[in-house]
């Protein structure tokens, strides 16, 4: 007959069991002090990607060295390079722990930080008095979060619960528990220490030479995630004839520790198709999960709309009161000299000193450009793909917001540095007067940023029917009229100052006649439709309290 052994629930005394002298096992290599592997450069892309360059010195002592890894590289980006008199035979990429001290912030890493200290533990109803022998505390605090999706930590994304073990030398014996079991904890004596050890692994790259190389050093390149810069703009619109234009960057680091590290800027569009892939040299996944994420890594395709240009242009290596204008509107100093490569474009930031999960704030230019007022009435089509004519069902529907106008400004780019698209805040004697997205302008380029709404200007439209032909023809088995439209404008200026106003108007149809004369645009949209599409562009000056009407007449193909 069996015999069932019930043990408390609370806690576990455990056999250990030593390893006995002489009893064979597994051959373990020890390894030298990792060389320094010294960051010296990092190009940060607006999508959370960064490019690192950094440099270790051979040893003179001997042919075989290593480092870790600072951040987990993307695939196809993770090169050494070496001087021609280095002969790097390979270099094998192996996990390896390393720990830091940070403050203990729950009762196992307390535990963990007093190792040989007298305590009373209590454990559920039962207490113990003893000796911390030993204490492992694995996983206690959060993973971080993995900027590839093929490297989650578990696969709902959580950090796994911690798990350990906790030694207490008692006059019964040893007990041994899990530490998240410990409800409370009181230390004998004074001096408890408050720093834990964490433990993290990271990426070794061990290389081997075919000689010592002494003196001379070895490069080592890659992408990485976890790191991003975020551009915006200040315009100063308070002297009449030039508008004060001011940039800064804010940069986001997650990724690793940079010290005193040149930081570049780059603007552009990436094309980066593995950089959601991590590197096999990285060692944060297994053969099939590495070869799962090259099955359907197709990152970095596909164009990028307005918020992708705000997220994701690129950089690559190689509430105020009167008389606050002067403090509200920075003065950074001219523009450093960038480089161009390509078709991308580099800030230099400087050199940077920043901890892993801090911001900095970095000005970069302020510089005195033209501008002028631009008043902007733009007017939908009202023609749907579908060939039916719909403006009743856009005005009952709110949609007229596409009509409003304007107030805006058009700025000139005299500097020799483009300007990244980017969130552009346009200020008055201290006043801030609005907000919108300034678009990527190289030097010599026009641009147009919008303030607000020109209450002070007001347009309204109307589309009249003039004449129908019904069954005017048959079109892919659907029977169309052919009806003609008049449109009618009408601008009134109720500012004290003259304005310009840019009125654009698109239609489906064939223009018979407008007033005034308006440049006119063929454009290459709905080929394939009955009808081709318009533009019109008026451009008005306005004087203060003038009135104006416009007029177009077009003929089009309805359902």
């Amino acid at each position: 007959m069996k015999r069932t052994v019930s043990l408390p629930i609370s806690f576990i005394v455990a056999i250990l069991i030593c390893h006995a002298p002489g009893t064979p096992r597994a051959f373990a290599r020890t390894w030298p002090p990792a060389q320094r592997l010294e960051l010296k450069q990092v190009a940060l892309f607006k999508n959370g990607l960064g490019f690192f360059v950094a440099e270790t010195m051979c040893p003179a002592d001997r042919a075989d060295f290593h480092v870790i890894l600072p951040a987990v590289p993307a695939h196809g980006t993770f090169w050494i390079s070496y001087p021609s008199d280095v002969d790097l035979v390979n270099a094998v990429a192996r996990e390896t722990e390393w720990g830091r001290s940070v403050e203990a912030m729950t009762i196992p890493e307390l535990l963990a930080a007093n190792v040989g200290r007298d305590v009373l533990l209590a454990i559920g109803d039962k207490e113990f008095t003893g000796t911390i022998t030993h204490c492992a505390v694995s996983g206690a605090t959060p993973t971080p979060r993995s900027y590839y999706p093929s490297a989650m930590p578990s696969p709902s994304g959580r950090p796994r619960p911690p798990i350990g073990t906790v030694m207490i030398q008692t006059e019964i014996g040893l007990v041994c528990a899990n530490p998240n079991t410990v409800t409370s904890v009181v230390f004998v004596g004074d001096n408890v220490q408050r720093q834990f050890t964490e433990q993290t692994k990271k990426a070794e790259i061990q290389m081997h030479l075919r000689a010592a190389a002494p003196g001379r050093k070895v490069a080592v390149t890659f992408l990485a995630a976890g790191v991003t810069w975020a551009p915006s703009y200040m315009v100063d619109i308070s002297d009449e004839k030039k508008a004060r234009i001011s940039a800064k960057a804010v940069i986001v680091n997650e990724a690793c520790e940079l010290g005193n590290v040149d930081v570049q800027l780059v603007t552009g569009f990436p094309h980066l198709q593995f950089s959601g892939i991590v590197s096999p040299m990285a060692m944060k996944q297994n053969l099939a999960q590495f070869l799962e994420a090259l099955s359907r890594g197709q990152s970095g395709r596909g164009g990028p709309g307005i918020m992708d240009n705000v997220m994701t242009q690129r950089v690559t290596y190689g509430g105020m009161g009167g008389g606050m204008a002067d403090a509200v509107m920075p003065a950074y100093g001219a523009a450093e000299a960038g480089t161009v490569a390509e078709d991308l474009f580099l800030y230099p930031a400087g050199n940077i000193s920043l901890d892993r999960n801090e911001v900095a704030y970095v000005p970069l230019f302020t510089d005195s450009v033209p501008y002028e007022h631009v008043y902007q009435w733009d007017i939908p089509d009202y023609v749907t793909e579908q060939d039916r004519y719909d403006y009743g069902r856009v005005q009952s529907e709110g949609d007229d917001i596409e009509q409003e106008i304007w107030h805006s400004l058009r700025l000139t780019n005299t500097m020799s540095v483009p300007w990244t698209t980017a969130p552009g805040e346009t200020v008055s004697g201290g006043n801030i007067l609005g907000q919108d997205t300034l678009k990527y302008t190289p030097p010599g380029a026009e641009t147009t940023l919008r303030i607000t709404r020109a209450i002070g200007i007001k347009g309204d439209q109307a589309e009249l029917e003039t004449n129908r032909q019904r069954n005017a023809m048959v079109w892919r088995n659907q029977q169309y009229d052919r009806v003609t439209i008049k449109g009618e404008l009408s601008l009134l200026n109720s500012l004290a100052k003259p304005v310009i106003l840019e009125i654009t108007k698109t239609l489906s149809g064939e223009t018979k006649s407008v007033e005034p004369d308006a440049m006119e645009e063929k454009l290459a949209k709905g080929l394939r439709r009955i009808n081709p599409t318009t533009k019109l562009t008026w451009t008005v000056d306005l004087a203060p309290g003038a009135e104006q009407k416009l007029s177009y007449t077009y003929e089009v193909y309805v359902r």
